[in-house]
Formats: C-alpha cells, structure tokens, sequence
C-alpha cells in the first residue's frame, strides 16, 4: 500500500512540474499526507515535493501555495500525533520508534569502544549505561548471542534480553507495574533517543566505522530478512492479525509449495547494480553537463535524483536498510538508472557520429587541397 501511494505521489509530482493545474496540486496533497501517515520513512517526502514544486512552471507564489497545501496536512498530523502521546506517555515525540532506533544504533558504536576507553555518562543514563557495559563485558566473544554479528542491524531493540528491553521493563516495575507493553515501549523513547544521541556524540568515529559504513553497505544491497520466507515459515497469524485483514481463521497459505521465497535471493545483487549505475550515472551526468540537453529530462532526473539521495541519507543515518523497507525506492532508482544509460548510450552514439563526421570532412578537405 505504501508503495503503491508513493509511485502515485512521484507520479503527481512530474505532474506538478511539467503540467501543473489545480486538480494535480490538490489531488498531491491528499497523497502526500496518505503516504505520510502509513510509514516513517515518508519524513523525507515533503522536503522532495519542496524541490518539485521550485521546478515547476508556476509563478513563485504559487510553487509556495502548492507545496503547503500537503506540507500543512503532513504538520497537522504530526502535532495531533505528539499531542495524543503526550497525553498517552506525558512526552511530547512524533515516534517513539526514532528513540528506540537511535539508541540501537549507538549500542552498534559503543560495543567497539574499547572498555578502558568509555567515559562517564551524565547520571540520569548511569542505571542504563551501567547495564549495558555489563552486557558488552558478558559477550565480548559474541558467542552468546550470534545475531549482534548482523551489524547495523535492529537487533538490540526488539530482543527482550537486550539490556534496553531489560532496562525499560525494571524502570516499570517500579514506577507503574500495570502499564501496557506499548505505553512502555512509547514511553522510553525520548529517553533512547536522548541516551543514543549522547553516545553518538560522544563516539562520532566509532559510530561511523560500525554503523554508518555497514549500514551504507546494506543500503546497496538491502538483505532479503523476514521475505525470505512466507509469513517467516508459518502456517498461521495471529489473532490480531486475523481481526485486521479480516480473515477467516488464522490459517494462512501461499500459493507456492515451498514457503521459501527464491526469487528474491536475487534482488540485492540486482539493487546492488542498479545503485552503482545510478550513482555513477548521475556522477556523469554532471560531470558531462547532461542538463543543458532537454530541460524536461532534466527536471525528472533532478527529481528522481532528490528521491534516490534523500532516501539514502535517510535509511543509512536514521535507520536500518532492508528490502522490505526500499520497494519503492528500488522500483522508481531502477527507472531513472536505465533513463541515465540510455541518456548515456545516445551521447556516445552522438559523439561518434560527430567524430566520424569530422574524420570524413578532413579527408575531403585532403582530398580538395591535392
């Protein structure tokens, strides 16, 4: 659905810029703000349709009318979201999700700190801290739990022995036994993001060698995790799952004999690819000034380009790349890629007419001059 709402959305933005009216402008907005609600990676779309509308044809007003239109209806949804988990967990936050995931990425850094070398932490992260060093100095072999060697992974914020699971479930104990799973899970986010921040802060080289450069690796070649099997090999949902999709029973099948999803062991080799030819098709085409070329082939590459790039950004610094979570973003780099190495194979073919053009001219002229 998310995929499906963001091809739509890039869809009105090409609209937007090549022949914009009224309806494209206000159809966007809803889209904007449907693909805003559904998933957390959407953060980045206002400031890619903030580009789309600064190269459409509209006057300058109405590029800035156009583009808040959406970006309003993005803003009203998140403060009616920090309001209802202010009132929910007494913190104002957007996501707790963002916490969470910001302090596993800083568990992935201060694992390679050496232990000699971790300087105190402000009080208010000691209880925490003081776990987590413990857990480093229990499995610095990494024996006891194999997965940490997935690196630049989620694994230290969903696992329950994890000292941030651990950490949360004793403050609770405390200070509201009967709270729910998601109030408490809610509640530590500003708190994780907080702590992780610090960390990051604290360790920025350490951050970078085992968490942005794997994770940079990964974005390339996002690995297939939990597609790799149908429903991750079971036969049943549970009933949650049964109320939502409005199923039935909780008994689920696929099509397929096999629950092992084959084809697409092959997509992180083929994402792979189409990266490289995307990063360096868009290298040469700056280098070989391609913008001067068709101005409408250029506005789609720049906004094709601004999708590619703020995704990037996103998934390596600010959460963890996996298959699941680029369906749009590898569909839509596939398309601008092959744009590039057409656009590229046609400047070629162009320059060697050009060259063979001269070389003919200079012979004729030999051939006049004798």
């Amino acid at each position: 659905m998310f995929a499906g709402l963001s091809f739509i959305w890039f869809a009105l933005l090409l609209w937007n810029i090549h022949q914009p009216s009224t309806k494209t402008i206000a159809w966007h907005a809803v889209i904007l703000f449907l693909a805003f609600t559904f998933r957390y990676n959407a953060l980045i779309y206002p400031f890619i349709t903030m580009i789309a509308f600064g190269l459409s044809k509209l006057p300058i007003r109405a590029k800035l009318v156009g583009a808040s239109y959406g970006i309003i209806l993005c803003g009203i949804f998140v403060c009616f979201t920090m309001y209802k988990y202010k009132q929910f967990t007494g913190y104002w936050q957007y996501s707790p999700f963002s916490g969470w995931q910001m302090a596993n990425n800083a568990m992935y850094a201060y694992r390679s700190v050496d232990s000699a070398d971790r300087g105190p932490v402000p009080l208010k992260y000691q209880a925490l801290d003081n776990m987590i060093k413990d857990f480093y100095a229990k499995t610095n072999n990494g024996n006891v739990f194999p997965s940490e060697k997935a690196l630049a992974s989620t694994f230290y914020m969903w696992t329950p022995s994890m000292p941030l699971m651990r950490y949360r479930d004793s403050i609770f104990k405390l200070k509201d036994p009967k709270a729910g799973e998601f109030k408490k899970w809610a509640s530590m986010g500003p708190f994780y993001k907080s702590y992780g921040m610090y960390i990051i802060k604290k360790y920025p080289y350490h951050f970078a060698e085992w968490f942005l450069w794997p994770n940079t690796r990964k974005y390339f070649a996002p690995p297939v995790e939990f597609l790799e099997n149908y429903n991750s090999g079971r036969d049943a949902v549970t009933d949650q799952a049964k109320v939502w999709f409005g199923y039935k029973s909780v008994k689920v099948k696929s099509r397929l004999n096999n629950p092992h999803i084959w084809i697409l062991a092959y997509y992180p080799i083929v994402t792979g690819i189409i990266n490289i030819l995307m990063l360096f098709g868009l290298l040469y085409y700056v280098l070989l000034k391609g913008w001067r070329i068709n101005d409408v082939f250029n506005k789609t590459i720049i906004i094709g380009g601004a999708v590619w790039m703020f995704n990037a950004f996103f998934t390596i610094f600010a959460s963890s790349a996996a298959l699941r979570f680029q369906t749009f973003p590898i569909l839509l780099t596939t398309i601008i890629a092959l744009l590039l190495v057409d656009w590229l194979s046609q400047l070629l073919r162009s320059m060697n007419l050009n060259k063979r053009q001269v070389t003919i001219e200079e012979k004729e002229g030999n051939v006049f001059v004798a």
